[in-house]
């Protein structure tokens, strides 16, 4: 009987710390993943990887993109698995991205930026069976599309705004790197400050670097110093500190890339918009299709790709002989009788 006992008292006292020991709450077996990096991933899914040269917050380049991505996985009209990957900016670093979610089997690699161009095309002919896409760029294979915005509608618009807004006649525009869609923007700027104020001075400025906030504030208080009173801006973290010196040293701005009209509210007439949206919607579409690969795709007027969205606070201030001049060259854009001519071989003044 004792024995009995003992053995029943050794066995109570197992059960006992099997309870305290077990966990109040269950711990899921599989954690959901951040909403801000990955879609769940469905089955048989179409699985795209976004990687970007900056954050995907940024009001710029990157957050456009990422916004994009996300309206085209809700609108492709079939499952998508997305992955956005954020601060690949450095070119040592681009090249294992991209081979990483090749290797991973991802249906279209995306790097979103002029400086993916070269390891894209080096890694994608390791991986023929994988699709690429390059933002902005010129060079193409049988598995590489690029997709690339006509910069020079949206700043010949932003050109004629501030030729006919500044006081002074001296307006400013700093870009990131003079590589060929910031190149374009900048001359067709400079065309239409020109042609609707022969008198005013433009002040261009690229300070050899897309991310760089210093040197962009820099650059436009140097140039709201030369007297410039209205600055426009091209590239990534450039325009938010543009918009930034613009709102301390209270002179007029324009945004560029996504609408930026909130980082300078008092300041900024009106904003770029890009939407890569219906683009990568249709690279995704054509892969499925067997019909991606050796392909440009651009955004411009006439597709939606780009709109001029204004900042409400600001435009009773601006003339409707502005707002007029601006829809007309945007019309003309649209019909396809506004030619500024071949502004990759154009100099700057």
């Amino acid at each position: 009987m004792k024995k009995i006992t003992r053995a029943l008292l050794a066995v109570s006292i197992l059960i006992l710390l099997a309870a305290c020991a077990a966990p109040a709450t269950p711990t899921p077996a599989n954690p959901p993943a951040p909403a801000s990096t990955s879609a769940p991933a469905a089955s048989g899914a179409f699985r795209v990887a976004l990687i970007l040269p900056g954050r995907a917050d940024d009001q710029s380049w990157n957050q456009a993109a990422a916004a994009a991505m996300n309206w085209a996985k809700d609108n492709a009209g079939f499952p998508v698995e997305l992955k956005v990957v954020e601060q690949v900016y450095n070119v040592a670093d681009i090249e294992p991205a991209l081979r990483d979610y090749a290797q991973q089997g991802y249906d279209l690699v995306i790097g979103h930026g002029f400086q993916f161009q070269e390891p894209i095309i080096k890694v994608a002919a390791d991986f023929p069976k994988v699709h690429f896409a390059l933002g902005t760029g010129f060079k193409l294979a049988p598995n590489v599309g690029v997709y690339d915005v006509k910069l020079e509608q949206g700043a010949y618009l932003m050109g004629i705004l501030a030729g006919m807004m500044t006081k002074s006649n001296v307006v400013g525009a700093t870009g990131g790197v003079d590589v060929s869609e910031i190149h374009r923007g900048h001359v067709a700027f400079t065309m239409a400050v020109n042609k609707v104020n022969p008198q005013a001075k433009v002040i261009n400025t690229f300070i050899g670097d897309f991310n760089d906030l210093t040197k962009a504030k820099e650059s436009a208080l140097n140039q709201v110093s030369a007297g410039a009173d209205v600055l426009w801006q091209s590239g990534d973290g450039v325009g938010i500190a543009v918009m930034g010196a613009c709102a301390e040293k209270n002179v007029f701005c324009m945004g560029n890339n996504f609408n930026q009209n909130s980082l300078a509210p008092k300041n900024a007439f009106a904003s770029v918009v890009y939407n890569w949206g219906p683009v990568f919607v249709q690279m995704m579409k054509e892969i499925k299709g067997g019909t991606f690969g050796n392909k440009q795709y651009w955004i411009d007027f006439a597709n939606q790709g780009i709109d001029i969205q204004w900042n409400d606070a600001l435009k009773s201030q601006v003339p409707q002989n502005v707002v007029d001049a601006m829809n007309k060259a945007q019309q003309d854009f649209i019909a396809g009788t506004l030619d500024l001519g071949d502004l990759d071989k154009t100099k700057l003044q």
